[in-house]
């Protein structure tokens, strides 16, 4: 099975950033659908059941070990950030210690089970997550209207208290509360 962590905002969060990108009644982008807006913290590849075995076991130590989550909120928009990038972004806004306490988080994920051999995908934690992308027919005027969209949109504030694991095509795997 191919697994991954990510930290999944509230459902209420999700639908709303759908709802928002959908909106803009656009076909030059291609809404995210709302299973997969998650932040991604790592990819750990194709897995047998034992080795997902001792990866969750591992990483559910790694969580109970760290504090209680973060509280963050979802707060403006960017597009098109890095090069050959072709995602619409909706940004995470907190405070600049709650911010470092998700990158807190993605680094132990990550440094938790490299000692068991698992090999990650080592690109930076970023607060921010994919929720719509371009495609052939997009305009500037499209992402003009979903960036002033994500500019003016704040969700409500959620405190991350679990990490997710992933399984590609269907969704949660499984959920580790942090702080045990």
């Amino acid at each position: 099975m191919h697994l991954h962590a990510a930290l999944v905002p509230p459902v209420a969060v999700r639908q709303a950033l759908v709802d928002l990108v959908a909106g803009r009644k656009s076909p030059g982008l291609d809404v995210t659908p709302l299973d997969r807006l998650t932040l991604p913290i790592t990819a750990f590849g194709y897995l047998t059941s034992v080795d997902a075995r001792r990866l969750v076991d591992a990483l559910d130590r790694v969580c109970a070990d760290l504090p209680p989550g973060p509280i963050v909120q979802v707060s403006g928009g960017s597009a098109l950030v890095d090069p050959d990038d072709r995602s619409v972004w909706a940004e995470l806004s907190s405070t600049e210690e709650d911010l470092d306490a998700l990158r807190t988080i993605a680094r132990a994920v990550v440094s938790g089970v490299e000692p068991l051999g698992f090999f990650c995908d080592r690109r930076q934690f970023r607060p921010r997550f994919d929720v719509a992308r371009i495609n052939d027919a997009t305009t500037v005027e499209d992402l003009e209207q979903v960036l002033a969209a994500l500019s003016a949109y704040r969700s409500e504030p959620w405190t991350v208290a679990e990490v997710a694991i992933l399984q590609r095509g269907s969704g949660v795997w499984r959920t580790l509360p942090l702080g045990g």
